[in-house]
């Protein structure tokens, strides 16, 4: 192991037993070598306000710094950044590509926020057909709110022929992680077909 890596290494052990403050001069050491890693935690600390105080500015050139390097999740937080106006103003089109190129590096909430942003046709012309995609690959992970969107898309035709059989599935796994209106919907569902027999 290298120096670097010792003290990014140092800096995540004081950081895993809840020592935010004595983390900050390790990760902030081992970010300014180019640790990536090091810098998307750093990033995630002046983010959530972990040992240093809360700055969007300082967690967005960290998350820049880390995304460079190729870390998939800082490139979703930029895109988190730039679509929610976490700096004052918003960049949907900027946003989009960084959600892109997050979900193509396996990033769950990146390909549920790229479908969304696809759904509505913001940042990016619309494409349902598009969107479904992105919300497959998420609930694929198992993620809740993509599985409840996928529902809703098979229920209603969004991108994809309506099938209530589909969207009561996607619904069902949502509603098994406690997802309350995934519980809603598919309760919906099932009282028509029951009320249809």
């Amino acid at each position: 192991m290298d120096q670097v890596e010792e003290i990014y290494a140092l800096g995540r052990k004081l950081a895993e037993v809840g020592s935010y403050e004595e983390a900050v001069p390790f990760l902030k050491e081992a970010a300014d070598q180019g640790h990536g890693k090091a810098q998307y935690n750093l990033a995630v600390f002046y983010h959530s306000s972990m040992g240093v105080e809360k700055s969007y500015k300082t967690a967005y050139y960290y998350f820049q710094l880390a995304a460079l390097q190729g870390h998939m999740r800082a490139h979703y937080m930029l895109g988190c950044y730039l679509a929610f106006g976490l700096l004052g103003y918003t960049s949907e089109e900027e946003a989009v590509d960084y959600f892109r190129t997050a979900s193509n590096g396996g990033v769950a909430d990146a390909q549920y926020d790229l479908g969304v942003m696809l759904l509505a046709g913001k940042g990016v012309e619309k494409s349902e057909e598009e969107a479904v995609h992105y919300f497959k690959l998420a609930a694929e992970q198992g993620l809740a709110d993509a599985q409840y969107n996928l529902g809703l898309c098979y229920r209603y035709g969004f991108g994809v022929v309506p099938s209530d059989q589909t969207a009561l599935y996607y619904l069902e796994l949502a509603a098994m992680q406690n997802h309350a209106k995934a519980v809603e919907a598919a309760s919906s569902i099932t009282g028509q077909s029951a009320a249809l027999r």
